[in-house]
């Protein structure tokens, strides 16, 4: 199972927000290069980059620092998430050399959106099914989806979208345990491979995603618990694959 470290961005800062709350910021660092660095110095080598100004204003903010950490660490696999809107800016992040892309809004608010992306770029795309009180969520879990999750879920298949990230945004920096029944759920109505995002707090919950990964969980990523010590970066590269 790939493990993924976060690194999320606000105003160039190295940040993370409580539940999905923008009003909850706590700034890890000044410098996302910095932590980048020192974790590629200590043996990671995967990175799950958000653009949190990005997934506000549909516009790709903080690209200059994503295309920094990009240039600076080639052997880096990473995703990126926030405000990619349109085929340009999954482009843009295809010149700069980046693995994948995480669409979420603009694949809930326009459902043809996912059929007009080139096959070359739809393979680089990685869907966010982002998830708060039962509602699928947009624009930086802001507003909830009116788009039934069914529907959703059969859109993605149609369009061969070869991995979503499911996330509990209600966990998500909160510490408090990882969501199993929600994955368990999501998986069981959907073929396409699962990255768990959301609630980790300790290695007990790596383990446990571990346990269900035979049910198409092949990722996870890591955020706070990594920050605050609860997860170090040896628990992750010895519980790590690829």
């Amino acid at each position: 199972m790939k493990l993924l470290p976060a690194i999320d961005i606000i105003d160039g800062k190295c940040v993370r927000l409580s539940g999905g709350d923008y009003n909850q910021v706590t700034t890890y660092s000044d410098d996302p290069t910095s932590v980048a660095s020192d974790w590629y110095d200590k043996g990671l080598r995967n990175l799950h980059i958000v653009d949190l100004d990005g997934a506000k204003t549909g516009k790709l903010v903080n690209i200059s620092t994503i295309s920094k950490i990009r240039e600076r660490f080639p052997d880096f696999y990473i995703q990126v998430g926030g405000g990619i809107r349109d085929i340009s800016s999954i482009q843009k992040y295809q010149n700069i050399g980046i693995d994948k892309v995480i669409i979420g809004t603009i694949a809930l608010s326009s459902s043809n959106f996912l059929a007009s992306i080139p096959e070359d770029l739809r393979r680089m795309v990685i869907v966010d099914i982002a998830i708060k009180n039962d509602n699928l969520t947009t624009n930086g879990w802001i507003e909830n989806s009116d788009y039934r999750m069914e529907d959703f879920f059969k859109n993605l298949m149609e369009n061969q979208i070869q991995e979503i990230v499911v996330t509990d945004v209600s966990k998500d920096g909160m510490l408090n345990g990882v969501n199993k029944e929600l994955l368990l759920n999501v998986s069981s109505k959907i073929s396409i491979p699962i990255i768990a995002s959301g609630g980790v707090s300790s290695i007990d919950d790596i383990k446990l995603i571990q346990s269900i990964a035979s049910n198409g969980i092949n990722g996870l990523i890591i955020g706070k618990a990594l920050y605050e010590n609860r997860v170090t970066i040896d628990d992750i590269i010895n519980m790590s694959s690829n």
